[in-house]
């Protein structure tokens, strides 16, 4: 790690040069206090509570998109050229109820690592304030999401039994910063490029409208405190743990679109789950979505170091990294 001057105001800044295969990368690192000042002021300002700012009464045309077609795993599949208009339209709010379900369990473990931050650090600093601030932010997000799924007459459902199992023992791991901040950066680019998309779209369900609003207001904090404690991690990290830590999170990546549509909602319209996945799973468009929403995190993690070694391998084997950017919206 180095310090330099920064240009112009005598203050020094922080950078550290993380070896890559590829080459060096020199990343910049803030301070925790300045940051974390600055967000909570943004929280001030910017914060909202769904029990107010959501019309949970807003009626719910039936023939209307609960997310953007091209969004619906389905879309350009001959599956989704049978089905009639409203068994597309079902099916585009089962999903957007199966990603809230996903964003429900994925926040509960962020709260998990929220916790083990604030516990780390001195418990009257900034520092520890934002992560507590967030962790509210997050509270009434999982609450948001929930009561969303119910709007639609619907449950939520828990991932996959794997995804499960190893979330309640990541919830009891060790603390391991990159591991935890850069999967929290793929939920959050995921579902933040998802939700900006939607939250746009005026033939899009209004309720689906305003909760992805207050969550893309929201999560733009909560991606940049991620951002910035990756770094730090990544700095402090050594190549092997850095390796080995980018590997174990492009997994991750790899199998999430996997987890965020449960076989039910296929049932649900009458298809027959197992055909459906599959049609899906090989669909062009589906994985040009997929890695059109991870542009961002890919970007940031090709910049920090952790497309490093067999990182990268698995995100351009799962379509992650094309030759070609996608373009979806």
């Amino acid at each position: 790690m180095s310090i330099q001057a920064a240009p112009g105001t005598g203050r020094a800044h922080r950078t550290a040069v993380v070896r890559c295969r590829d080459g060096d990368h020199t990343i910049a690192l803030t301070e925790r206090e300045p940051v974390a000042e600055r967000l909570i002021e943004i929280s001030r300002k910017h914060s909202f509570d769904p029990d107010v700012d959501v019309d949970w009464d807003a009626p719910q045309d039936p023939d209307v998109f609960y997310m953007p077609p091209p969004m619906v795993s389905l879309y350009e599949t001959p599956l989704w050229d049978r089905m009639t208009h409203r068994q597309r339209v079902e099916l585009s709010k089962r999903e957007v109820a199966e990603i809230a379900s996903f964003g429900v369990w994925s926040e509960l473990l962020l709260m998990n690592i929220l916790l083990k931050t604030a516990y780390r650090f001195p418990y009257d600093s900034r520092h520890t304030a934002y992560a507590l601030t967030e962790l509210a932010d997050e509270c009434r997000h999982s609450v948001m999401f929930g009561r969303m799924v119910r709007a639609f007459g619907l449950r939520t459902h828990r991932p996959v039994p794997v995804a499960y199992h190893l979330g309640k023992i990541a919830s009891g791991a060790p603390y391991l910063p990159v591991q935890m901040f850069a999967g929290t950066l793929v939920v959050e680019e995921f579902t933040d490029s998802l939700q900006r998309v939607s939250m746009a779209d005026e033939e899009i369900q209004p309720l689906v409208r305003q909760v992805s609003r207050i969550h893309v207001i929201e999560e733009a904090r909560h991606i940049r405190y991620a951002r910035e404690e990756l770094k730090r991690a990544v700095a402090a990290s050594s190549a092997t743990r850095r390796r080995l830590a980018a590997a174990g999170v492009a997994r991750f990546t790899s199998w999430i679109p996997r987890m965020v549509v449960h076989p039910s909602a296929y049932a649900a319209v009458g298809l027959d789950p197992g055909e459906a996945r599959r049609a899906a799973a090989a669909s062009p468009h589906r994985r040009a979505v997929w890695a059109w929403s991870m542009r961002r995190c890919a970007r940031f993690f090709d910049d920090v170091g952790l497309l490093d070694g067999p990182a990268r391998r698995i995100w351009r084997r799962a379509g992650l990294l094309p030759d070609e950017p996608p373009r979806i919206f």
